[in-house]
């Protein structure tokens, strides 16, 4: 009886534990989206070792003269403008309505040459959490989509149906009660 209690007393700790901690991470990456945030995953090692791959980072769209050097920024690909890069800040130039940026990974050897409107927008990090891109990566694909209805349907399934078959508590048969309340109005 006290082992069965100290083992659902340990499983409610963890399971608190483990929703706090989901609860935690979304509220990481999705709030931040209230204030004009955006959070992006991490495909490639070039900013290793402060950005990890699978690291998740949450960037804030601001004007490029508040950007400063050393700064980490996400931008459009000069090659290929459909693809995000984020890179560290190297060098700044202010000339007329342009801003040249020059940017470079921490982990590559190259540098990038960029410029973008004084009046455009791009992206610096604010924050990054670690690994979580992973998990989101996967959420967005068909099986991860899939997932999240069957696996709560299950459990859900499961619940109900042990709430449906599981035995009848230990204790006085209703006929017992019944006989126990008549004796009783008998005797007052």
């Amino acid at each position: 009886m006290i082992g069965r209690r100290i083992v659902r007393g340990l499983a409610i700790v963890a399971l608190w534990t483990v929703l706090g901690t989901m609860a935690g991470l979304f509220v990481a990456v999705s709030a931040p989206y209230l204030f004009g945030y955006r959070s992006l995953t991490v495909l490639s090692g070039s900013m290793e070792p402060t950005l990890h791959v699978g690291d998740v980072v949450v960037v804030d769209q601001v004007p490029p003269t508040q950007v400063r050097v050393g700064d980490i920024v996400t931008f459009r690909d000069p090659a290929d403008p459909a693809r995000l890069i984020t890179h560290r800040v190297r060098e700044i130039h202010v000339s007329g309505s342009d801003v040249d940026f020059v940017t470079k990974g921490d982990a590559n050897t190259s540098v990038e040459r960029w410029k973008i409107n004084r009046d455009g927008k791009i992206g610096r990090v604010a924050y990054h959490v670690w690994r979580l891109g992973y998990l989101m990566f996967w959420i967005r694909s068909r099986y991860g989509r899939l997932s999240l209805i069957v696996i709560p349907a299950l459990v859900l399934g499961a619940v109900e149906l042990w709430r449906l078959w599981r035995p009848a508590p230990a204790g006085p048969e209703p006929s017992e009660l019944d006989e126990e309340e008549e004796q009783g109005d008998v005797a007052a």
